[in-house]
């Protein structure tokens, strides 16, 4: 699989609410078999701009790509089977289980042939973000972190037959680490890891440098509804970058084995 394919290309978008300009002039692409962080400050712009590419916003001006046509153009079935969207925040005031909740991903494959691998792929998404020891809990007994992996698991399951035929899909993840415990926050990304090694493009906003650097190829720093950079991550999350677009300084540690570590301190504080 060639790692220069675009599977995703944003030129000139363009967001506005109430009036408001939200994004602006935003370009970048992301492509297959590649993780592409999206970071930045508070209400710089990520959510909505995961909003925009998932299609559950309307842009106000410029193009958004998939998979060599426009977004737009793309029936909602087709983008179901092909797209994958974890927002943010993910809630339910009814006692489903966590198994039901999770085969609600499979809904956009209903009278298809995908439709006879609805129970392989729960167990698999179940698997993998391991809850199949929670399958049978109602969401509504569900700590915050532990509804986070539901959520991620319902992502799984819909594009489950994309992944296990190694075909081009899109995988966007919205802050899915922000309630997980350090070993699902490592589990989860590496979840992601997987996935574009099997043919997804993943777009994930993420807040922390460290897990940006480990499960990261490129990325994209927001800062105040615009492009800040973009490219491969250890070119662009350098200490000058962070500090300006953060404004904080950047600690670093080498682990056995040269891996670095990269840990935001106050601006007082030697990088």
């Amino acid at each position: 699989m060639s790692l220069q394919i675009a599977s995703l290309r944003v030129a000139n978008l363009k967001v506005e609410r109430n009036g408001r300009v939200i994004l602006n002039e935003i370009s970048f692409e992301a492509r297959v078999g590649r993780v592409l962080v999206v970071m930045g400050p508070n209400g710089a712009g990520k959510t909505t701009l995961l909003a925009a590419i998932g299609g559950a916003l309307r842009p106000a001006g410029g193009v958004i790509d998939f998979a060599g046509g426009p977004l737009a153009a793309l029936r909602p079935e087709a983008m179901a089977a092909r797209r994958a969207y974890m927002a943010q925040h993910f809630d339910c005031p009814f006692a489903y289980s966590v198994e039901d909740i999770v085969a609600l991903g499979r809904l956009c494959h209903a009278g298809t042939p995908a439709a006879a691998r609805d129970k392989m792929a729960v167990a698999a998404a179940l698997a993998s973000a391991d809850l199949a020891p929670l399958a049978r809990r109602p969401v509504t007994m569900l700590s915050g972190g532990e509804r986070q992996r539901v959520a991620f698991a319902k992502a799984i399951a819909q594009i489950f037959d994309r992944s296990a035929a190694g075909e081009p899909h899109l995988v966007i993840l919205d802050e899915p680490v922000s309630s997980l415990d350090p070993e699902h926050q490592h589990r989860l990304l590496g979840q992601a890891r997987q996935l574009a090694e099997k043919g997804a493009t993943v777009v994930v906003t993420l807040h922390d440098l460290t897990l940006a650097s480990i499960y990261g190829d490129d990325a994209l720093v927001l800062d105040r509804g615009h492009v800040a950079a973009a490219g491969a991550v250890a070119e662009t999350l350098t200490p000058s970058l962070i500090e300006r677009v953060f404004k904080v300084r950047v600690g670093t540690a080498i682990q056995d084995g040269g891996s670095r570590i990269m840990h935001a301190v106050p601006q007082d504080q030697a990088a």
